[in-house]
């Protein structure tokens, strides 16, 4: 005899007490529905949400269901006489994500997908794709033996995306070099255009992604009037070094501008000391890093480390930081010395941290090479000193770095030859930039740059819109460089769930929330609300309870509620643990006044647990004095 299967329905009615909007907010939150399946939940009725489960299933589906408001009721579906001829379909459809033929309803109840939200997806991202591929088929095949020579060359920058993204920054150096030297007149007439250019773009922008104008417009806007690394979270944390290294440049620069005889800095403080000696020389080392000629040389370099030093010390940790800080200001000077005394034979005299910071470009290359660094064009002229409103210019950091790196070059070829005679310290730059490069390599900066890369994709694939199929490849090959990154296993499993449940996604999930209970629970009860909105259903028992402990400290006894009653309610719980969140869940029920609920939770606590500790308490509660 087949087992009984059964079905939720929704026949429009609502619960007393809530209201059309509400229960319409709360369904969207549970369901992740989108306003067009929404509509045609709350106007096509009945309405099937989930077919062939379980009575067990249903039961949790209606449980689930019946927080939000809407009043579904749990239908046993006829059964299916194997012997007998197929009766005539009716009102039936087929999943476009894998193919099962079903009643007609909001998801399927084979992948759990909603046929709206996964048919506009779809049809934004992939017209042509019907269906998934499996996440083993491969997505680059090698060219055959005979292929051309661009044939190889671009499925060999497929297969290495890391390099091919390198050589585009080199190729956007290359252009614009070629532009600023070959074609100054069509890059003038450019600037000229460039506002009536950006506004078209503006509206065409505007027009292709469905948007106002002025939201679009707000996305190229700062009010930054310095250049500064985009996309950085405050989560991260701050960069206490680097504030702390520009307040001592601050302080060091006014105070012995005050006090200090100018003699004295000269003669004992740059490198090389005007009256070298044993003991100010190497000491001149490091003192003249925090020297500055004047405001503007002060400024500008603080400007340039804020910019720098903020992104890169959150990454590396401040103590590498300020060691590769040090090394990196030590290697400019002495990299300008020695080209001093091997070109002119004479010993150069040089203040300032422009080499310790361009180490700390060159490790930035390194760390952070596919940061965009935003560039704060005014737009108001004049009146940009009143109101510093600013259009935001973004390049890649390498672009930026390898611009300045050739400057440099260019400035110090130009210092050896006669052809310049400025006082910047060119070949400084130069030692402290390669000094950089060289610390990044040998500590391998590298690998962390390139899973940060990845899960930027991911992340950015998921929350704007983007090719999920190469954000699914980035954050595995993220989560293949740490398996333990939290960040990067939230993502994945998101990615993974998109459009309903599936094994891996819960796994990661799982994964991802007991991680972040131990460190971040704040995290992690926010994650296992998007979890359980998916998978109605608990995650690990111990992971539970704390999160029981999180949502208690953000009074949200909602969620606390919730997570108890999923343990308590399975009976695969472990004894000790189910034994606790019993207890505990009735007494949540009676603090927030459900004495009934609470007496049903002591009453089975006293049936099931009659040796524990807490059997007394419970009984007191059951039958009060």
């Amino acid at each position: 005899m087949a087992e009984k299967r059964y079905r939720i329905v929704f026949k429009g009615e609502l619960a007393y007490g809530f209201q059309l909007e509400e229960v319409r907010t709360n369904i969207k939150g549970l369901c992740k529905y989108n306003d067009v399946t929404l509509d045609r939940f709350f106007s096509e009725h009945p309405v099937t949400l989930k077919d062939n489960l379980s009575h067990d299933l249903a039961n949790k589906y209606k449980k689930a269901l019946d927080q939000t408001g809407a009043v579904c009721m749990i239908e046993e579906m006829p059964a299916v006489e194997t012997k007998s001829a197929p009766a005539a379909k009716v009102d039936t459809l087929e999943c476009p994500n894998c193919g099962t033929e079903q009643d007609k309803g909001l998801t399927c109840v084979h992948c759990g997908i909603a046929f709206a939200g996964y048919r506009k997806t779809q049809e934004r991202q992939a017209p042509a794709e019907k269906t998934r591929p499996a996440a083993t088929s491969p997505r680059r095949t090698e060219p055959p033996p005979d292929a051309s020579l661009v044939s190889r060359v671009a499925a060999y920058f497929a297969k290495h995306p890391e390099q091919a993204f390198i050589l585009k920054a080199f190729l956007v150096i290359a252009g614009i070099i070629f532009i600023s030297k070959y074609l100054t007149g069509l890059l003038g007439l450019l600037i000229l255009l460039f506002p009536v250019l950006f506004l078209i773009y503006v509206r065409f922008e505007a027009t292709s992604t469905d948007r106002s104008p002025t939201e679009v417009l707000a996305q190229h806007i700062t009010f930054m009037p310095v250049m500064y690394a985009e996309g950085e979270r405050k989560k991260e944390g701050v960069a206490w070094v680097t504030y702390s290294i520009i307040v001592v440049n601050v302080l060091i620069f006014y105070g012995f501008k005050l006090n200090v005889d100018a003699n004295i800095i000269f003669n004992h403080l740059i490198f090389i000391p005007l009256e070298p000696n044993i003991f100010n020389v190497p000491c001149s080392l490091i003192t003249s890093i925090f020297l500055h000629s004047d405001g503007g040389h002060l400024w500008g370099n603080m400007l340039f480390l804020w910019a720098i030093g903020t992104v890169l010390e959150k990454r590396i940790g401040w103590q590498k930081f300020l060691a590769f800080y040090f090394i990196a200001g030590i290697a400019a000077n002495l990299m300008a010395a020695l080209v001093a005394f091997l070109f002119f034979g004479t010993a150069t005299h040089g203040l300032g941290a422009s080499g310790a910071i361009a180490g700390a470009m060159g490790l930035f290359a390194i760390r952070c090479y596919f940061k965009s660094m935003v560039f704060p064009l005014p737009i108001l002229g004049i009146f940009s000193l009143i109101l510093p409103v600013s259009l935001k210019v973004r390049l890649n950091s390498l672009v930026i770095i390898g611009l300045f790196f050739l400057a440099d070059l260019s400035g110090g070829i130009g210092q050896l030859n006669g052809e310049q005679t400025s006082n910047i310290g060119h070949w400084a730059h130069i030692g402290g930039m390669i000094s950089g490069i060289i610390l990044g390599t040998m500590f391998k900066l590298s690998e962390g740059a390139v899973e940060e890369r990845h899960q930027e994709i991911g992340s950015q694939a998921l929350s704007k819109g983007g090719d999920l199929f190469q954000a699914e490849e980035s954050l595995r090959l993220a989560l293949q460089k740490n398996p333990d990154n939290v960040e990067t296993m939230i993502l994945l499993a998101r990615l993974l769930s998109k459009f309903g449940p599936t094994e891996e996604g819960e796994s990661l999930f799982s994964k991802g929330m007991d991680l972040l209970s131990k460190t971040r629970p704040k995290e992690a009860a926010e994650n296992f609300k998007e979890y359980y909105g998916t998978y109605l259903k608990g995650t690990d028992p111990e992971t539970m309870l704390r999160l029981v402990s999180c949502y208690r400290q953000q009074k949200d006894n909602e969620w606390a509620t919730r997570c108890l009653e999923l343990l308590t309610d399975d009976s695969a719980t472990p004894p000790a643990i189910r034994e606790k969140a019993m207890f505990q869940c009735a007494r949540q029920m009676e603090s927030i006044g459900n004495m009934d609920t609470a007496l049903h939770y002591y009453r089975q606590f006293v049936e099931v647990f009659p040796e524990s500790p807490l059997h007394a308490k419970a009984l007191a509660r059951i039958n009060p004095s």
